[in-house]
Order: structure tokens, then C-alpha cells, then sequence
């Protein structure tokens, strides 16, 4: 066995966060809950998260460590956070002292801090819960804290006063300061892959900014072939060709059928024809409109005709938005393999509007979160911790939110590895055992739902060969019950086609299965040289049927 390690690119920007700190008993959980609310942004207390992280209370943490020991859980929670965009973060008292940390998670957000008068500071914490570093002599200590970081304070950003004002007065005070710097509209990721960019558009109405868009960033088309999923055609096609024609282009519909059947061989042969009959050339622009399955197809089409034909990509589902319409990788299903026949064609544009999630079946909408949660495994510790707590939580500022994070995540891979020769495969994880179910079930399963089981028998996999934490199973798994994802096979899955089907996988090198285990902080491992009958049992709970099948 050789396991190659992939360590966690950085993360391109996506939107500003808003960063409050200050000292303690300024506010700022409570009136970060409250601007959160009103941005309609998540909201991150570190001093929850590092409690969370260790099971025990801050009181507890600083009993049992000392202050060495939450110091460094917080520097911990500090990196993490830096990784985020997007979101209102409320700092401990003493972050601003660990300036390294301090200046990353500032870097590009709207920094304010909540600054109280001593006497009002005095008062606020000599009769509040246990705080571990002002005790035993509260009230020396709080001058003296205050004086030790003062100048710290001064320098991380502008100050709020809170003495003597409501929670609703100060956040509205730094809600308009963040309105103020961040410009409203739909948020911009852009995906490097070599020597040219796209963006990414993110947010609600997004699609309506298409025809500008089309025009800034592609510059002369005169026509658009908006090719549709057959079951959003009349909605999310509709409203595409609608945004393009609003820029001035002409346009064209076609469809194609919709999910994993769109991806055959005829289909594509199709749209090849109707494509030459137009006399479409390479100063036409391909709008792809679908889930993943139907922009797989539709990107492979305009890769392979007229040697290929720039392309735009409107994604309708969360699966897609999170991974299939980023990074060029296109292709069709063929003698029983998905994915086996394709190119890499890169779109110019990609569009990922939430509206269109609000009429998805709640099973479908589902599934693209098991995608949000592997990017999140790979680069993102937070946001699996955000994830678990708004389990439940459907609104689209929630949907934007996840989507920016898992693009920016899958960007990042991008960037490094246009080719997907190296730490870019780091972004197949789960999917060597998620396409043989898929393929064994031919495809009854979903590739959501198969990616779900296939992350924790990578979690799994990981754990028992030393190199995936061993705790990380178990909380994908209570996180994927929460979120109704399975986490076992169907049952009556025959074992012995999900074998076959994984032995033909793509990614094989040199004949040999690679499995993609997540890594210890983020990245992953590529893992070769496995049995394929000994690492297929981690799918199901007890082996059993893999131990038949290896038989």
C-alpha cells in the first residue's frame, strides 16, 4: 500500500466577513447574533467553537489546560475561521494578542470593535458567569487587561462604542458599516485553471445579471444556444434565455432529457446535429441549464463540436451549483462506467442562483449536500461545524452560503491542478465507491445519495488505516442522518456488481483502485495498492456482503 498525502490548498475570496472583536462583556455575541440576523449571514462565536471542540466549558477548558491549553484551541479556531468568507465572526477577548492569527482571519473582512468605558465594563462583568482570566480580583484585573490591550484593539479596526446603548442601536450601527464596504448583489468566486479565469456568480437573482456578464467577461456573441434540462426548460431556461436576451442576444432553445439519461452517446449525437443544422460556430455561446447530469452532457457536446464552443454554465440543483458545473470536467456514461468517455472544457461563466432550488423536490435538493459536505471535509472544518448547527435550517441565504464555501473550496483544488493529475483528485473523495454503487444499481441510486455512503466508507476506510481521524466517521454519520442522507447501500445491492463496477473505475493507475481518504486538518490522501474485495466492506456496517462477494 502507498498512501500520497494532498494538503489543503488556500481558498480564493469570496464575500467579506464581518469580524467583531473586543474586550470581554462589549457585546459581542450578542450583538453579532443580532447583525448576523439582519445580513442574513451565519454567525460563529469562537469561544463556542473552541468549547465545542474540546467537549468541556471554557471554565472547564482553563481548569483542566490552563490557559495554554485554550490558547491553543483558539489559535486553532482563529485558522479555521480565516478560511471562511461570508459570515459574522465574534472573537474571545484576547484573540487581537495573537497578532499572526489575528491579521489572517482580518485579511479582507470588515473588522470592528466593541469598545466599552471601564466603568461600564466593571459593571457588566463583576456579576456575570465565571470568566477564568479575571479572576480571583475581578475588578484589578479587568483594568489591567484593558490597559494590556488597548493599543491591540486600537489597531485591529474602528471602533463601536456599546456603553450605554441597546443591542438593536450598535448593530445597526455595524450592520450599515458592512453594507457600507461590501457592495450588495450576488457574490464573485473566480476559478483559476492555468492561465485564464471565470467567475462564479452566487446568490439569489443572480441569473439576472447573466447578459452583463456574458458581455464583460466574454465579450463578442451575437447568439445563445440555451440547451435545458428537460424538466427545468420551462422555468430555469425560460428565465436564462430571458436574463441573455435582456443583453442583447439572440437566442436558441433546445433540450435534452433530464438526469443520468441525458448522458448517452445518442443524446449527444443529437444535440450534434441540431448544433450543425443551426450552423452554430465558435462565436455562438453553449448555455448549459441543468443538474449535474445534464451539464456533464451538455459541456461534453460543446467540447467535442467545432472543436469547441464556449460555455456557460446555469446550475439548477445544489449538487451541481457545490461541484459539477466548476472546474471543466465534462463527460458521458458508456458500457456500464460513468463517466468514462469525456474531455476538460472549461466554462467562461458559471451561474448558481438559489431561487432555482426553491421548487427542487426536498429529496433532490438533499443531495447536493453530501458534495457541500466532502468539500467542506477537504478544506473547511468550520463549515461541517456550521452545517451541524443548522441541521433543518432551507432558507436561500443558507443555500448561498454553502454553495460559496463548497465553490471556493473546489476552486482552490482547481487552481493548483488544472489537469486533475494530482491534488486535484483529492476532490474524488468517496467517489470511487460512490460510482460503483451508482453504476451497480444502474444508477437507481442518485449520485448524491451514492457520494453520502461513499464519504463514510472513505471516513471509514481512512480510520482504520491509520490515516483518517478516527472520530471523523462518526460525526458524517450522525451529520448525514440529520440531513436524511443514507449511509448504508440499498439493500438487495448486489456486492459483486458494485466490485465490478469499482475495478473499472476511471481513476485507476496502472490497473490499480485508488481510494481518496480524507486527511488529519484537511486534504486528503491518495491511497493505492488496497484489495478491492477488503476495502469495499467498509460501505456496509458489518462487511458481510462485501466478505460474499470477495468470496
Amino acid at each position: 500500500m502507498t498512501a500520497t498525502e494532498i494538503l489543503p490548498p488556500d481558498l480564493p475570496s469570496g464575500r467579506a466577513k464581518l469580524v467583531l472583536t473586543g474586550f470581554s462583556g462589549s457585546g459581542k455575541t450578542t450583538v453579532g447574533r443580532e447583525v448576523a440576523g439582519r445580513l442574513r449571514l451565519p454567525f460563529i462565536d469562537l469561544d463556542e467553537v473552541v468549547a465545542d471542540r474540546a467537549g468541556l466549558s471554557v471554565e472547564q477548558i482553563f481548569e483542566s489546560l490552563g490557559e495554554g491549553g485554550f490558547r491553543a484551541l483558539e489559535r486553532a479556531a482563529l485558522t479555521d475561521a480565516a478560511k471562511l468568507s461570508g459570515c459574522v465572526v465574534a472573537t474571545g477577548g484576547g484573540a487581537v494578542t495573537d497578532s499572526d492569527r489575528f491579521r489572517q482571519l482580518a485579511a479582507g473582512a470588515v473588522v470592528v470593535v466593541l469598545d466599552c468605558d471601564r466603568a461600564e465594563t466593571q459593571r457588566r462583568l463583576l456579576g456575570s458567569h465565571p470568566r477564568p482570566l479575571l479572576e480571583p480580583e475581578r475588578a484589578r484585573t479587568i483594568s489591567s487587561l484593558m490597559r494590556e490591550r488597548e493599543a491591540a484593539y486600537a489597531a485591529a479596526g474602528p471602533l463601536v462604542s456599546t456603553t450605554g446603548r441597546s443591542v438593536a442601536e450598535v448593530a445597526a450601527e455595524v450592520e450599515a458599516r458592512y453594507r457600507a464596504a461590501v457592495p450588495p448583489g450576488p457574490a464573485e468566486v473566480r476559478v483559476t485553471d492555468g492561465p485564464s479565469s471565470y467567475p462564479v456568480l452566487i446568490g439569489p437573482s443572480a441569473v439576472a445579471k447573466l447578459g452583463e456578464a456574458v458581455a464583460r467577461e466574454i465579450g463578442e456573441v451575437q447568439r445563445a444556444v440555451v440547451i435545458a434540462d428537460a424538466l427545468v426548460a420551462g422555468t430555469a431556461g425560460q428565465a436564462t434565455a430571458t436574463a441573455l436576451r435582456a443583453g442583447g442576444l439572440q437566442v436558441v432553445a433546445l433540450q435534452v432529457p433530464a438526469g443520468e439519461a441525458a448522458k448517452r452517446i445518442q443524446v449527444v449525437a443529437r444535440l450534434w446535429e441540431q448544433l450543425s443544422a443551426l450552423g452554430a460556430d465558435r462565436h455562438d455561446l453553449i448555455v448549459a441549464v441543468g443538474g449535474g447530469a445534464a451539464l456533464d452532457a451538455i459541456g461534453f457536446a460543446a467540447a467535442t463540436f467545432a472543436r469547441g464552443l464556449p460555455l456557460v454554465n446555469v446550475a439548477t440543483t445544489l449538487l451541481a451549483m457545490a461541484d459539477a458545473a466548476i472546474g471543466g470536467k465534462v463527460a458521458i456514461d458508456h458500457s456500464g462506467t460513468k463517466n468514462s468517455v469525456g474531455a476538460f472544457h472549461q466554462p467562461r461563466l458559471v451561474v448558481a442562483d438559489p431561487e432555482f432550488l426553491a421548487t427542487l423536490p426536498v429529496g433532490i435538493l438533499r443531495q447536493g449536500l453530501a458534495e457541500v459536505l466532502k468539500a467542506a471535509v477537504l478544506g473547511s472544518p468550520l463549515t461541517l461545524h456550521l452545517i451541524k448547527q443548522s441541521v433543518g435550517a432551507s432558507s436561500r441565504q443558507d443555500w448561498s452560503w454553502l454553495v460559496e464555501q463548497a465553490v471556493r473550496i473546489k476552486a482552490a483544488y482547481v487552481a493548483v491542478d488544472p489537469g486533475d493529475l494530482g491534488a486535484r483528485q483529492a476532490l474524488n473523495l468517496g467517489h470511487t465507491f460512490a460510482h460503483g454503487l451508482e453504476s451497480a444499481s444502474d444508477y437507481a441510486l442518485s449520485h448524491g445519495e451514492a457520494v453520502a455512503v461513499g464519504l463514510l466508507a472513505a471516513a471509514k476506510l481512512g480510520a482504520n488505516l491509520g490515516l483518517s481521524p478516527t472520530g471523523l466517521a462518526l460525526e458524517l454519520q450522525e451529520l448525514a442522518r440529520g440531513l436524511e442522507l443514507p449511509q448504508d447501500p440499498p439493500s438487495g445491492l448486489d456486492p459483486v456488481r458494485v466490485l465490478q463496477a469499482m475495478a473499472g473505475d476511471k481513476k485507476r493507475r496502472a490497473g490499480r483502485a485508488v481510494f481518496v481518504v480524507p486527511r488529519r486538518d484537511g486534504g486528503a490522501l491518495l491511497v493505492e495498492g488496497l484489495e478491492l474485495a477488503w476495502a469495499v466492506r467498509f460501505l456496509w456496517p458489518d462487511g458481510e456482503p462485501a466478505a460474499g462477494a470477495g468470496s
